[in-house]
């Protein structure tokens, strides 16, 4: 059977979204080797990403075979002729977006983040039209729909009329391969000399916008009982770090805020495995991708009360109300505190063990379910 998918964000660079794209493909693509998968692009890429998914010998990169205008071809009918070409049975669309017309094969629709309904500010009006109107035709257009969690299924059920028997919720996943060969200490010390990394740090991954909700983060390290320790963050810099960093400089915190730009999925595992806690303070989540990676990687884990995060994490995490400064600070006294070690060990023991239920495997046959309820083999 061949599989398409709508490639633009899995080709394009390495935010959150590239890599759910990446590894749900992949994960396929390793499990079910007699199947062809194909992701559509209106370009091909040398990202280091896409090399790691192209090695994999049955996931092909498409890009349009005959088209005069690319964008034109991926939103419209003449994408289909691609689809006949290649033998496609079912067109997966992770970008919330699917081909006008009916080319003969069946529709399935990724929903992974909703939040552009929640923070109208971090969007333009134009954007937060475009983005519901295509959204909503996808869903109704598609057989079937993925949610990467029932807090996302909940919005698409309420703001989209969808019915619930046609959501299907899947978890995505952590690497496997990243649990079983990056736990090796050498590998650990070269990553935080690489990254001049300091000796003890709390870490957070934030995109740097409001829905980040990284104010409450600052205001709660800068109350903490160590002083000693550091808040490394990786993001990259735009107009909402600029308005962090001047409130880190007015909470006497602008020394130990370290900022990564960019951190290679490799590595970026490692941070996990070498900090004291992971915060997710973020106000709107709905894959719970880095939760899945901190509690995989044995890191204790600190998340604000909202999205899917108590979802993912179950009993096995610190939850604070997402503005209470005072409770997360609280959190992280305890988690940083040298008399409660054990105590903090014993519950990252218990989550890794739970996280591991996020498996590549899991999420592959999950999916590959959905296919099969799409084709009638179910």
């Amino acid at each position: 059977m061949t599989i398409g998918f709508d490639g633009i964000r899995t080709v394009d660079g390495d935010s959150p979204l590239s890599y759910y794209d990446r590894i749900l493909i992949a994960s396929l693509g390793l499990e079910y080797k007699r199947n062809t998968f194909m992701v559509y692009s209106p370009w091909a890429t040398e990202d280091r990403g896409m090399s790691w998914l192209l090695s994999i010998s049955n996931i092909h990169n498409k890009t349009p075979y005959k088209a005069i205008n690319k964008w034109l071809w991926r939103n419209r009918s003449g994408i289909y002729r691609d689809f006949r070409r290649h033998g496609v049975k079912v067109f997966h669309g992770l970008d919330a977006v699917l081909p006008t017309g009916n080319g003969g094969c069946r529709m399935v629709n990724t929903l992974r983040d909703l939040s552009f309904k929640r923070m109208m500010s971090d969007y333009s009006w134009f954007e937060r039209i475009t983005r519901k109107g295509r959204i909503r035709k996808a869903c109704h257009k598609a057989t079937r729909v993925i949610a990467t969690s029932n807090y996302i299924k909940q919005q698409a059920v309420e703001k989209y009329g969808i019915s619930e028997s046609k959501v299907d919720v899947i978890y995505t996943a952590y690497r496997d391969e990243y649990v079983t060969t990056l736990c090796d200490e050498t590998f650990m010390v070269n990553v935080k000399s690489k990254y001049h990394l300091p000796r003890r740090f709390v870490l957070a991954v934030t995109d740097f916008s409001s829905l980040a909700n990284m104010d409450t983060l600052y205001r709660a390290f800068a109350k903490i009982d160590d002083k000693d320790i550091y808040l490394v963050i990786i993001g990259h810099k735009n107009d909402y770090y600029r308005r962090l960093k001047r409130l880190a400089s007015e909470l006497g915190i602008e020394d130990r805020v370290v900022r990564v730009r960019s951190v290679n999925k490799h590595s970026f595992m490692a941070f996990y495995g070498m900090c004291k806690a992971f915060v997710e303070p973020a106000l709107e989540d709905g894959m719970g991708q880095c939760v899945i990676e901190a509690m995989v990687m044995g890191a204790p884990v600190i998340a604000s009360d909202d999205g899917c995060h108590r979802e993912i994490a179950g009993d096995h995490a610190l939850y604070f109300k997402p503005t209470d400064v005072d409770e997360l600070t609280r959190h992280l006294n305890n988690v940083l505190d040298e008399g409660k070690q054990e105590q903090v060990a014993s519950r990252t023991a218990a989550a890794r063990e739970h996280a591991l239920q996020f498996s590549q495997q899991a999420l592959a046959q999950a999916t590959m379910r959905t296919y099969n309820r799409v084709l009638g083999r179910e």
